[in-house]
């Protein structure tokens, strides 16, 4: 028995310093190959090599590397629980039902399911609203005072300290500064009485990666205002269309600039845009531009671009376009979002079966129709899901482990 654990005890030996030589000698490498040599490989190999070598976390944690790394932008598809608020849920309803599952969707017809995520609990058993935002590469979901960030690629993600506030509901939008490289939370409170809504009040930031509480900002220069709309990030502004004036009668787009910590009142809807087609879940990043589409019949939408680095800040028709030619491929359809081609894509609010998309080219008048496959989990079958689309989402290297943003 004792010569048969001094073997095993070799082997051992063996092994580990077999796999010591080959850290060693990955470690020798020159810096630049060593990073060439990741960019070139997939994701989730790279997450492999934060457990070789010290020397290989430093690397692949490096804001250089993070901010270098390679990805073809694509969309990313998100199917979550159709869930309405101010109504009793049924006692079945359990935390499994609050799950996100992320595919990645590419104008080449091919589709890949990414991973799944459970969603923050909401203490208010017959109340829940779930927020979802994209910035970067990076998914925030909030529900109430509950925040979670996520990286579909990788699978990872964290919670963030929850809100301070006594009030019921948080709402939240999400963003992201390329010169700062930082990414923040904006959640702002209001009281809901179900049948109407205060305004937004008690405003507080939340940046990842600082080990600091959530900043209350100034409220003494924000408009009242009551948030109506998602929210798009753009050059390290998140934007998004609020309930503003008098009987809260008006629309108008909201600015928050994450390097100043400021959020003030932008520009005014005008009366063309504020139709009762206009849907709360529009607001676009259209070739850097603000952009909201809307509907005026089944099939025909206008595309209205505002220029938010003019002096005017004025809203102009880009462009209308037409699908009913291809309405025999779906029932009805709403633009959630553009690619970096500048296709439109079209979605439906929900799904029961089948799982799909839509790109629209206005340049060459072509209409696809790309199929998601949702075999990589037979809980996801036989349901009624919502539907939540990203575009222009991008591969990132953040949240590879816990510990790139350390709370």
């Amino acid at each position: 028995m004792r010569t048969r654990s001094k073997k095993i005890k070799t082997v051992n030996n063996n092994k580990n310093l077999q796999k010591s030589e080959k850290k060693n000698k990955f470690d020798q490498l020159p810096l630049d190959l060593e990073i060439e040599i990741f960019k070139r490989l997939p994701l989730k190999s790279v997450a492999r090599f934060l457990t070789l070598s010290k020397l290989c976390a430093t690397t692949i944690r490096s804001p250089s590397f993070i901010t270098s790394f390679p990805s073809q932008p694509c969309t990313l598809i998100a199917s979550a629980p159709i869930i309405r608020t101010c109504h009793n849920l049924p006692s079945s309803f359990k935390s499994k039902d609050q799950r996100l599952y992320f595919f990645s969707s590419s104008s080449s017809s091919s589709t890949s399911f990414l991973s799944r995520l459970t969603c923050p609990s909401s203490p208010y058993p017959n109340l829940i609203e779930y927020y979802y935002h994209y910035a970067n590469g990076l998914i925030s979901v909030g529900c109430g005072r509950e925040q979670i960030v996520t990286n579909p690629s990788t699978g990872r993600s964290i919670t963030l300290p929850s809100v301070r506030t006594r009030r019921m509901v948080v709402k939240s939008f999400f963003g992201y500064d390329l010169v700062s490289d930082q990414y923040k939370v904006l959640c702002m409170t209001e009281r809901l009485h179900c049948l109407r809504q205060d305004l937004s009040s008690q405003h507080q930031v939340f940046t990842l990666g600082e080990k600091k509480p959530w900043k209350m900002i100034d409220s003494t220069s924000i408009p009242g205002h009551c948030p109506w709309s998602n929210g798009v990030c753009i050059d390290g502004v998140v934007y998004y269309v609020a309930k503003t004036g008098k009987g809260m009668s008006q629309l108008s787009l909201m600015r928050f600039d994450l390097r100043a910590d400021t959020l003030n009142l932008f520009t005014s809807l005008p009366e063309e845009i504020r139709t009762s087609s206009l849907c709360s879940d529009t607001l676009l990043n259209f070739e850097g531009k603000v952009a909201i589409a809307i509907p005026t019949t089944s099939y025909i939408f206008d595309v209205w671009v505002m220029d938010q680095d003019g002096e005017k800040h004025e809203w102009l028709k880009n462009i209308t376009f037409s699908i009913e030619p291809w309405k025999s491929l779906f029932g009805y359809l709403y633009v959630r979002g553009t690619t970096h081609t500048g296709e439109f894509i079209l979605a439906p609010w929900q799904y029961s079966d089948e799982f799909y998309v839509f790109h629209y080219n206005p340049g060459k008048n072509s209409f696809t129709k790309i199929k998601i496959d949702v075999s990589a989990d037979d809980e996801f079958k036989g349901r009624s899901k919502r539907a939540i689309v990203f575009s222009n989402y991008v591969e990132s290297v953040r949240l590879l482990s816990e510990r790139q943003f350390m709370i």
